[in-house]
């Protein structure tokens, strides 16, 4: 089903999203075409080797994008949710989606054909720099997630994972609430580590006031601390 045409102008996703600084003629041409499409919980967007056929914005919702470990355990690189883009990497040489995305939550999304999506975006600069700036921030995304794994304890691993679940979720301190959508395995394939360690940490941070949670609810993370102890400025290891 079509999307009402325009509706990218006013759309308050597009503010932290690829689309934030196009102009009008861009976001008309993006309403024309795309399509608005919905996932359940647990189904997936895309499965890694799938070729690329379009362009995904998320409009609500989250989902995990994870990669094939090893003994078919995966490596979750990032929860995304709304502002997040898909598909806008392909090209004749990197035709197949490289991870896979999966939903966490119910999720709404827009959909445009590559080549449609392609063609708009040759004839927009500033669609093009955007595009530009998403690669270098996924690579920073990368290249961070790989000194976590080889040089961080377990404790500043799930501290890392904390702090990334409450960006996710638009955590603040006033409001001191938050559900996620995973479960602590989730939370480990996240962080690298097992269930059991996440579990052990979780109790740990408690402990120390760092956190308050239940289940899958979250009323209360200390930011601040979280992100000392996941820059090594803590002297407890795990």
């Amino acid at each position: 089903m079509a999307i009402t045409r325009y509706d990218c102008i006013t759309c308050k996703v597009r503010n932290c999203s690829i689309l934030n600084n196009c102009d009008t003629h861009t976001l008309t041409a993006i309403s024309t075409f795309k399509l608005s499409k919905s996932l359940q919980k647990g189904e997936r967007l895309f499965s890694e080797g799938d070729p690329v056929r379009g362009v995904c914005f998320i409009k609500k919702g989250f989902l995990k994008i994870e990669l094939n470990g090893k003994q078919g355990r995966p490596l979750i690189l990032q929860i995304a949710g709304r502002g997040a883009v898909f598909g806008h990497r392909a090209n004749t040489s990197h035709a197949c989606h490289t991870s896979s995305a999966t939903a966490v939550s119910e999720v709404q999304y827009c959909y445009v054909p590559y080549d449609l999506f392609n063609d708009i975006a040759l004839n927009s600069p500033a669609l093009q720099q955007q595009i530009i700036n998403q690669f270098l921030d996924e690579l920073q995304l990368v290249e961070k997630k790989a000194v976590n794994l080889a040089h961080k304890t377990v404790r500043e691993k799930i501290a890392e994972s904390l702090l990334q679940l409450a960006e996710a979720y638009q955590y603040e301190e006033k409001k001191q609430s938050f559900r996620i959508s995973l479960c602590r395995q989730d939370i480990a394939d996240l962080a690298g580590t097992t269930k059991e360690q996440v579990s052990k940490v979780l109790k740990d941070f408690e402990k120390e006031g760092l956190i308050k949670c239940a289940a899958k609810k979250f009323s209360y993370l200390n930011t601040a601390r979280l992100r000392g102890i996941s820059n090594h400025q803590s002297l407890s290891g795990a």
